[in-house]
């Protein structure tokens, strides 16, 4: 029961109980002496029922939720309520909230820990091998070797910087330059640029609509690049093949498109599928990526008003599948 409708119905009763007392005690017939006795009485105690009425409908809840709140400040966990009016709805509300921002911690203390671990495995080594490099009587071979070795770790030191600026850059400025297009332009266009991008590497691309090459998105070109770019360069960093096979599609699903990129390389396993686009998240266990190009994928695709999940079959395949809605004019979306 709502709290409006709680405080409508203890208003209403008591203003009955009231009138019905006074009705009742000031009729012809009726005792003077005890009219002036009951109906002053029954007045207070209809007034003291409602004050403690609404005390126990609304202050002591809302006390409650405020005990609450400091006992959340102090680490304890907020547990939801059982009621369905507007205090339960807040509180309820503010129980969601907390559980937002403990996973958003968990979430930040993770892509703290990666990025610690990603630049400080590198980093060990640089120290390591410059210390080295103090040694007056070193071959200058090993000398060289050395050098080409600090400046390698450097780079992946770099690389994981760049990740994550890149990541943060699209998380806090995703201003759109949409076109119209079609979704044989889109694939036409993302086959060449992942081309380009595996030109020395043992890759074939293929690119394939399935009856869908002329319906029309509104999207950003350059982003959506991105996205195939992203994820390509994921399966050309994790394939165990000696020829890595790629294939681009489009289809058309009610009101989207679903294009879906493929590899034939090793694939991910099922308890994976859902971790693979959070910040920072990688398969590999050597931690030599910082695995931040899926989630830039994620936030792309949101802002198109699309989504974006993965299939696989452990040791067969791997797709990355995103969907982009179809528009039917050239008038530009609200």
């Amino acid at each position: 029961m709502k709290l409006g409708t709680k405080l409508t119905i203890l208003i209403v009763a008591a203003f009955t109980v009231n009138a019905a007392v006074t009705v009742l005690f000031t009729m012809p017939d009726t005792n003077p002496a005890l009219s002036l006795t009951v109906i002053p009485i029954v007045h207070v105690i209809t007034l003291l029922a409602a004050v403690i009425s609404v005390r126990f409908i609304i202050t002591k809840p809302l006390k409650k939720l405020v005990d609450s709140i400091k006992s959340y400040r102090s680490g304890n966990k907020l547990n939801r309520v059982q009621r369905n009016d507007e205090i339960g709805e807040l509180y309820n509300s503010f129980a969601n909230l907390t559980d937002q921002l403990d996973a958003e911690k968990a979430a930040q203390n993770r892509i703290i820990a990666s990025i610690s671990h990603d630049i400080k495995t590198p980093l060990t080594s640089v120290m390591g091998y410059t210390e080295f490099l103090k040694n007056p009587n070193l071959p200058e071979a090993r000398r060289e070797k050395y050098i080409n070795t600090i400046y390698t770790k450097a780079l992946d030191i770099q690389d994981t910087v760049l990740g994550f600026d890149d990541y943060l850059s699209h998380n806090l400025d995703l201003n759109l330059k949409r076109e119209f297009m079609t979704a044989g332009e889109l694939l036409s266009f993302a086959a060449e640029s992942v081309k380009t991008d595996t030109v020395n590497t043992n890759t074939v691309i293929s690119c394939s609509t399935d009856g869908c090459e002329s319906d029309q998105i509104y999207a950003d070109r350059s982003r959506l690049r991105r996205v195939f770019t992203n994820v390509v360069s994921n399966s050309l960093r994790h394939s165990d093949k000696s020829e890595l096979e790629i294939s681009l599609t489009a289809a058309r699903r009610k009101d989207e498109i679903v294009i879906k990129i493929t590899d034939n390389g090793c694939g991910v396993k099922p308890d994976q599928l859902e971790k693979i686009f959070e910040p920072l998240y990688t398969t590999d266990t050597s931690r030599s990526v910082a695995g931040l190009g899926l989630s830039i994928c994620r936030e792309i695709i949101g802002s198109h008003g699309g989504t974006i999940w993965a299939e696989s079959e452990y040791g067969k395949y791997f797709s990355v599948c995103f969907t982009l809605p179809v528009v039917t004019s050239q008038r530009k979306p609200d």
